[in-house]
């Protein structure tokens, strides 16, 4: 399978796959059944995703899940208990994995990541799911759920962060969301750090975002992770030219780099 189809497979996500289908079935019965421990279907997702395969498949697999739970709710197959069930069980598993990955990953100098969440945001799932995915890449990242943006912590983060990727799903913290922007723009003013939005008010609110001076909104946590991967490298691009002489022109509106 060429690169260029493999990308596009991970992107739609694993449920769109039919090699798991029964997987994918299977696992979401599991994960919302009383008395399962986390450890049982991390043994579970080893037996159904093939060896060969690299880590992303694995976080791939826990988000593919999450979003099937979701659509069994907004269909009536399942209640409340049943996701709030299923979403403990996947942060437990996120835990697992992530000990594991990091464990693989030699860690000297890499990218950190910023995943924040704004203040009041209950759906966090998918700021942990995206960080898996950079424990996966072998690059650094810490959550911040619901942090004041004006607090030492959120500032600190933020300051030290190449990306910040933001995490938004309930459409009534707009201006939650906002003040996280100010706060980033707040602490490099200069530097202009990368903004990434998601989540399903991000998806909602395009044009909101878009005013903000948001760099890149998306639907998956695999594409989040790409367009950091191609942010950071733009960003070591341009180093590399200042450090060579070259001049380097950066749109403050887009993230388009030109080279002279």
């Amino acid at each position: 399978m060429t690169a260029g189809k493999l990308a596009a497979r991970y992107d739609i996500g694993l449920e769109h796959d039919r090699r798991y289908d029964a997987a994918l079935s299977d696992f979401c019965a599991q994960v919302v059944r009383p008395g399962v421990r986390a450890s049982a279907l991390r043994e579970f997702m080893r037996r159904e995703i093939p060896h060969d395969q690299p880590d992303i498949v694995s976080v791939l697999f826990i988000e593919a899940v999450a979003r099937l739970l979701g659509r069994r709710w907004v269909d009536d197959d399942c209640d409340f208990i049943d996701v709030t069930i299923g979403t403990a069980r996947l942060q437990e598993i996120i835990r697992l994995l992530s000990f594991e990955f990091r464990g693989r990953q030699p860690r000297s100098w890499v990218p950190f990541v910023a995943l924040v969440t704004p203040f009041g945001e209950q759906h966090t799932l998918g700021s942990h799911i995206l960080g898996l995915l950079f424990d996966a890449m072998g690059w650094s990242n810490q959550i911040l759920e619901g942090n004041d943006p004006q607090g030492a912590n959120l500032r600190s983060t933020l300051k030290r962060a190449d990306i910040v990727c933001i995490g938004w799903s309930n459409h009534r913290l707009k201006k939650e969301f906002e003040d996280i922007v100010v706060a980033v723009r707040a602490v490099s003013p200069g530097a202009r750090t990368p903004i990434v939005a998601g989540g399903v008010a991000a998806l909602e609110f395009v044009d909101f975002l878009v005013g903000l001076g948001i760099d890149c909104i998306c639907d998956s946590v695999y594409s989040a992770s790409k367009i950091c991967e191609k942010f950071y490298e733009l960003e070591a691009f341009g180093h590399q030219a200042q450090a060579s002489g070259q001049r380097v022109l950066v749109n403050d509106r887009r993230p388009d780099w030109l080279l002279r």
